[in-house]
Order: C-alpha cells, then sequence, then structure tokens
C-alpha cells in the first residue's frame, strides 16, 4: 500500500501584506539645495530618477545607499515628466527647456543619446506607449506631439488644446490617447486620425485669480486604470490666490467608458494634488503639496480612508512594480522610500 507523502512544510518568511495604514518610510535620498519636482521608477525597479530645480537629474539603485548617487546633467530648465521604454533601458525626459532628452539608464554615467527639440515653450509631459515605440509629449505651445522612439521623427501632431496642456497619457488599448489642459478641458483623441473624438469641461478644476489676474489649473498627474476603463486627474480646485497657493487639492476619476465623472477624492487643507497612482491591491494612493502626506483613496468614497503623513510636499509619486512600494519627491529636497506593509523586526 502507498504512502500519502506529507504536505509541503509552509514558508516562515512570507512578506507582510499590503496594507495601507501601515505605510512608512523605508528609505531616503536627499540633494543638497534644491526641492525636487518630479521622480519615476524604472520598469524593472532596479532605479529611482526625480527631477529638482537646479535643472538636474538624480538616479539612485531603489535599494541601494544615497552614497551611490549619479548626477545627470543636459537639461537648461526644470524636468517634470519622465518616462522609459519597456525594458528600462532608455530614459526619457521632458524639460522646460523645450527639449525631450533620452538617455542610456543603465550606462554607468548615462549622458543623453539626444535631446530633442519638441515644443515651442515648455515640454510640460511625455508619454510612452504601451509598446513603446512611440512617445506623447505637450507643451506651451498648445500642441500635443507623438515621436518615433526609434528614429525620433514626428509621428503625428495634435491641435484642439486653446491653453496650455498640461498632461498626455495613452489609453492602454494604444489606440487612443487623453490629454488635460489648464482651463479643465479634457480630451480624448484618436491616435491613427489625430481628432478629437471626445471632450469634457471640468471646470471645477480651473480657477481665475482676480487680484493677479491669473488662471490656475491643469492636470499635475494624469493616470489610465490598467484596464483602461477609468482616468484619474490629479489637480486643484477652488482657486482664491494663485501666486500663494490658496486652492484645494482634488483627484477627479473618469469612468472612461460611459464618459461619467465618477468620483471628486477631495483632500482637506491647501495645495494641489500633484500624483496618483492605481495600486494593484485595488485603492488609489496620491501625493501633493505644500503639505507633506500620502493620500489613500477606494472608489466608494470622496474622504481618504487612510493618510500617512511625510515631511515634506510630494510633487510626485510612483509605484514599484510589485507594488509594494512607492517613491515620493518632495519639496523638502528629499526622495522617500515608502512602504504599504507593517514594519518587519
Amino acid at each position: 500500500m502507498s504512502r500519502v507523502p506529507p504536505p509541503p512544510a509552509l514558508p516562515r518568511d512570507l512578506p507582510p501584506p499590503i496594507d495601507p495604514t501601515k505605510t512608512h518610510v523605508v528609505r531616503e535620498f536627499t540633494i543638497d539645495d534644491y526641492p525636487l519636482t518630479t521622480c519615476r521608477i524604472d520598469p524593472t525597479g532596479t532605479y529611482v530618477v526625480a527631477g529638482a530645480e537646479d535643472f538636474q537629474i538624480y538616479r539612485w539603485p531603489i535599494a541601494g545607499p544615497a552614497s551611490a548617487r549619479t548626477v545627470l546633467r543636459g537639461h537648461n530648465s526644470w524636468v517634470r515628466s519622465f518616462d522609459f521604454s519597456p525594458d528600462g533601458q532608455w530614459l526619457y525626459s521632458g524639460g522646460y527647456d523645450d527639449r525631450i532628452g533620452v538617455w542610456p539608464l543603465f550606462d554607468p554615467n548615462p549622458a543623453p543619446a539626444r535631446m530633442v527639440v519638441a515644443h515651442d515653450g515648455w515640454v510640460r509631459w511625455i508619454r510612452t506607449s504601451p509598446d513603446g515605440r512611440l512617445l506623447a509629449s505637450c507643451g506651451n505651445d498648445n500642441l500635443l506631439k507623438v515621436w518615433d522612439t526609434q528614429t525620433w521623427e514626428l509621428v503625428r501632431e495634435f491641435k484642439g488644446h486653446q491653453r496650455y496642456p498640461y498632461a498626455v497619457v495613452f489609453h492602454p488599448d494604444g489606440k487612443r490617447l487623453a490629454s488635460f489642459d489648464l482651463m479643465g478641458v479634457l480630451k480624448e483623441w484618436d491616435l491613427a486620425s489625430g481628432k478629437t473624438t471626445r471632450q469634457w469641461e471640468a471646470k471645477f478644476m480651473w480657477g481665475f485669480d482676480q487680484k493677479f489676474r491669473a488662471d490656475m489649473g491643469g492636470a499635475r498627474d494624469l493616470r489610465f486604470s490598467p484596464d483602461g476603463k477609468h482616468l484619474a486627474v490629479a489637480g486643484l480646485t477652488e482657486v482664491t490666490n494663485a501666486f500663494a497657493g490658496t486652492h484645494k487639492p482634488l483627484v477627479l476619476l473618469v469612468d472612461w467608458e460611459t464618459g461619467k465623472f465618477q468620483k471628486k477624492f477631495r483632500i482637506d487643507g491647501r495645495g494641489a494634488a500633484w500624483g496618483i497612482r492605481f495600486h494593484p491591491a485595488g485603492f488609489l494612493v496620491g501625493s501633493g503639496a505644500p503639505s507633506g502626506a500620502l493620500w489613500f483613496w477606494k472608489d466608494d468614497k470622496e474622504k481618504p480612508f487612510h493618510t500617512t503623513g511625510l515631511s515634506g510636499g510630494g510633487r510626485a509619486i510612483d509605484l514599484t512594480p510589485d507594488g509594494r512600494q512607492a517613491a515620493v519627491a518632495q519639496i523638502d529636497r528629499k526622495l522617500v522610500i515608502v512602504q504599504f506593509t507593517a514594519k518587519v523586526g
């Protein structure tokens, strides 16, 4: 009679589960004199990169020491947006010097392989297509442009925004784009024809400062859910003083299939929501400035179900590939790595 083997032993070192209420800082990288402007984590989870107001790009191994910092020089103004090739080998940077930088990320000391003059005015945002063959940009010339990432030739130009488009992103199907401008106008574009297919007005994410006679609005971050069913727009609302930052953070959740504004995620306090991500565990996480905090929402409530304080306001957030950690670029010169689990040990 054959003997039934015993079941395998359960591992004793399972990682702690994702729990936003246990979020804590596990690592800090600090630069010398200037606030950070943005950050991203490469698709392999090896490096985190950050832009700063000194015009430089900083690269750290995400699990390494602060002393492993590398400085990438090539832009003549702020970098406010990054993206990557799907394999992580190439870093793309969008600068307020009108240029897109193309960098071999894994070189010991990366120098720009190209600096593409992309817009007549700031390059506010860049985003890679799902297959990595194209890169979309938007700028202060009111244009969206799509570039071939092999030749860096212009593939198509999109006209239609009347005021600065702040952000642009590819839909996960690779056939459409979404963009959001200074005045709260959200557009969907057909990639093949270059035509606007749908348009919305989110005027509550724009305001006019009567004293300074200035418009304030626009998307500080724009992100589709992985299934393409929702779009999250990070920005601001209730503008009273544009230059003093007297407005409130807001994240708009759009049901992309129906075109309805599904939720307005609100945060008490002043400032703007500068970063938003869909977490694979089923919640949204955002960052903002000048208040130093991470906010966590579920799509059934407008107020955060949890808030984690940080030492400085967050100008961007990005997740590691496994979703267990995130990087936050702060105005107090720190790039912090947070972990969405209980502390171990």
